[in-house]
Parts: structure tokens; C-alpha cells; sequence
């Protein structure tokens, strides 16, 4: 079974450090306006999300893993982020999404 480590949205100076050792971390996140908040606290460590690329969700099977989102692209170059100039500076990180959980009637029954 492929096993990786998730990274939390706390663990910001670990993805970046992951990153530029040339790897794709992975990171949990609730939702769209929490992906933006990374985007944000990535963009204080010079890493900028790279807006000319589409996120990718075809890179992993949602059979295995329901919870991937997509992939995004970063660059450290903040010019780069509107233009794919150099295609040698990208970095990347697959985003899970936290599944999304029905409302269960189980507690109205009792156990």
C-alpha cells in the first residue's frame, strides 16, 4: 500500500522545506477558503501559487484516494506566477480535501 506523510496546515515551513528539496508534499485541508489561506501563508516564504496552470486532478486514482482535490503548481519567482516562462522552477503539492460527512441519525436512536 503507497504510503505519505499529509501535511497540516501548520506545517507550513515543512512543506516549503519539502518542496525545495524537490519533492510534492501533500496537505489536508478543509476546503477552498482554507486552500487560499495556505496559498497566502506560502507566498510569506516566497513560494507563489502559479495561476496560469490549472489544478491537476487526474495525477492520482480517486479509487485509492477519494479524499485527493488536485495538484497545484508553485513558483518561487513571483513574476513567474502569471506566465509559464521557465517550466524548471516549478514546485508542487497534492491537496486532500477532509471528506465530506453526511448527517447521520444514529444519535436521535441511541446505542
Amino acid at each position: 500500500m503507497f504510503y505519505h506523510v499529509r501535511y497540516q496546515t501548520g506545517e507550513i515551513v515543512d512543506v516549503v522545506k519539502d518542496m525545495k528539496n524537490g519533492n510534492i508534499p501533500c496537505m489536508d485541508v478543509k476546503d477552498m477558503d482554507e486552500f487560499m489561506w495556505v496559498v497566502k501563508q506560502l507566498s510569506k516564504h516566497d513560494v507563489f501559487l502559479v495561476e496560469s496552470i490549472p489544478f491537476d486532478k487526474s495525477v492520482r486514482d480517486p479509487l485509492k484516494e477519494p479524499e485527493f482535490e488536485f495538484r497545484a503548481a508553485f513558483s518561487s519567482q513571483a513574476s513567474f506566477c502569471t506566465s509559464i516562462d521557465n517550466i524548471s522552477e516549478l514546485m508542487y503539492i497534492d491537496f486532500f480535501f477532509e471528506p465530506y460527512q453526511e448527517k447521520d441519525y444514529d444519535p436521535i436512536f441511541g446505542d
